[in-house]
């Protein structure tokens, strides 16, 4: 689970975000995060799962990078994080070294539609990006079965096109669950 140190930093890169929207930066200055109760759903989902191969499509600065990477570190595994844009991924790179989490991480800079098709499977995968390329990178995804895909801003973004085509898809189990801005969590079936 997270520890003390983990949570100070997620608080930190939360409390810049709230800055940033509240002056009102255009939204490409701004860093877009997950809020810390969605962090800490996600590492206890997915270290409640024993989930070793772990993916995040859209890490930005690292907010929940810190909680996927917190995640594996409890099930021996590794998280293979996509970012597209090389200053916030640097930042992450940072982060996570200060917290000695960066040993779980390998990460890859570039467009996740052109990443995605070379990676193997995952059993547990975080879907936070730009939301028109939802649907696209859900599709790219190889998940076993019983693997789990998260993706966030459901509600805030009100992305029902995205729950109706992961919950039309044969072989999958689905819930929008209202923490955070609205998590949509998908199970593949075995």
């Amino acid at each position: 689970m997270l520890q003390t140190k983990e949570r100070s930093e997620i608080a930190r890169i939360w409390e810049r975000k709230l800055e940033q929207d509240a002056r009102k930066l255009p939204i490409e200055a701004r860093h877009r995060n997950l809020e810390p109760s969605s962090a800490e759903f996600l590492c206890a989902l997915a270290a409640g799962v024993g989930a070793r191969r772990v993916l995040e499509v859209g890490g930005s600065s690292g907010l929940s990078t810190i909680a996927l990477a917190a995640a594996v570190r409890e099930t021996s595994g590794r998280l293979v994080t996509i970012e597209i844009e090389p200053d916030r991924q640097a930042e992450s790179r940072a982060t996570l070294g200060g917290l000695g989490l960066d040993v779980y991480v390998e990460y890859r800079l570039g467009d996740a539609g052109e990443i995605l098709p070379g990676l193997g499977e995952f059993d547990f995968a975080f879907i936070d990006c730009e939301k028109e390329d939802y649907i696209r990178f859900f599709d790219l995804l190889r998940i076993v079965a019983g693997g789990i895909v998260v993706a966030d801003n459901i509600l805030s973004h009100g992305l029902f096109e995205y729950v109706a085509h992961v919950r039309s898809r044969p072989g999958v189990e689905s819930i929008t669950l209202p923490v955070g801005k609205g998590l949509e969590v998908t199970r593949f079936l075995r």
